[in-house]
């Protein structure tokens, strides 16, 4: 059911002329959720893609991001750049852009996202190019809200999310089955993101720290993205990869990163869109137990006492 009651949403058409009107409760349930791995965000899917309309969405935390609805292959979805940051005010902490982007999305009855991002990769084994479908998570240290139902003061009574399997283990299937049969370079099937608070480089010393906690990538966005998905009931994947090997890990240059993320975007665009596209081949058979479990009364008083 979608959730558009009340709506006020700001319209861009092609020509330029903006409006704003009540908005009428549509079919869209897929999105994309931009990152490094796409490439140069304005440039997603182009010669691919027709975007149908811009907008933007009045959330309870504030205006969200411009979201693109696009078209693929006769299949529509949302499309938001670079993780939300495309509008966001300057001089905002960090974090916000990302609480915006989520409720919009959830507010737009959103329940299956594809990301990914460019990430260093701390197990020496990574290669630039190799993509990783991660399954699992580490966060280190992050000042971001880390509860998008508190934080955008969302209430859903009688659902427990669950993170024994934080990425949604259908979309990454999916993911896998794609990438491995139209990319030629290397695809992991599993992986450990490690995201800390993004605005440098990590250490040596704390790559290996990294290294013994289990983590063998390290970015700064999906695992905040990952968390709220969760928290709201939405199905998340991401196609991650790698565009440099950690700082200490083997020698790097700049150059290596910008190379690397051309070389991927120009395979990762092509891989997510087909995703978006397969949706309904397992929409019927996803588990949503899988990611929330419902449950009775409150954690310190059960219902049935």
């Amino acid at each position: 059911m979608k959730r558009l009651n009340g709506w006020i949403v700001c319209l861009t058409f092609a020509v330029g002329l903006a409006c704003t009107f009540a908005v009428a409760a549509d079919d869209i349930d897929i999105a994309i959720v931009g990152g490094t791995s796409f490439g140069h965000p304005p440039d997603f899917g182009k010669g691919l893609v027709e975007v149908e309309r811009t907008f933007t969405v009045s959330t309870a935390v504030g205006e969200s991001p411009p979201i693109y609805q696009i078209r693929y292959n006769d299949q529509s979805f949302y499309y938001v750049q670079m993780h939300g940051v495309e509008n966001k005010p300057e001089g905002e902490a960090d974090g916000w852009h990302f609480v915006r982007t989520w409720v919009a999305l959830y507010d737009l009855g959103v329940k299956f996202v594809f990301g990914g991002a460019t990430s260093g990769g701390i197990d020496p084994k990574y290669e630039i190019g190799d993509m990783v479908v991660a399954d699992d998570f580490i966060i280190i240290g992050s000042h971001r809200p880390q509860n998008v139902l508190r934080a955008a003061k969302i209430s859903r009574p009688g659902i427990f999310p669950n993170f024994a399997a934080p990425f949604s283990e259908d979309l990454r299937k999916l993911l896998i089955e794609i990438a491995t049969a139209k990319y030629p370079g290397e695809v992991y099937e599993k992986g450990v993101m490690v995201q800390d608070d993004p605005g440098r480089f990590e250490t040596p010393a704390e790559i290996r720290m990294m290294r013994v906690m289990g983590g063998d990538h390290v970015s700064h966005n999906v695992v905040t993205e990952t968390i709220y998905a969760r928290q709201l009931g939405i199905h998340f994947a991401a196609l991650n990869s790698i565009s440099n090997p950690a700082v200490g890990v083997r020698p790097f240059k700049y150059e290596d990163m910008q190379n690397g993320v051309q070389q991927i975007a120009e395979y990762a665009v092509p891989i997510v869109l087909e995703a978006v596209t397969r949706i309904d081949e397992i929409r019927g058979s996803i588990d949503a137990d899988a990611i929330e479990e419902a449950y009775e009364g409150t954690y310190t008083k059960p219902a049935n006492d």
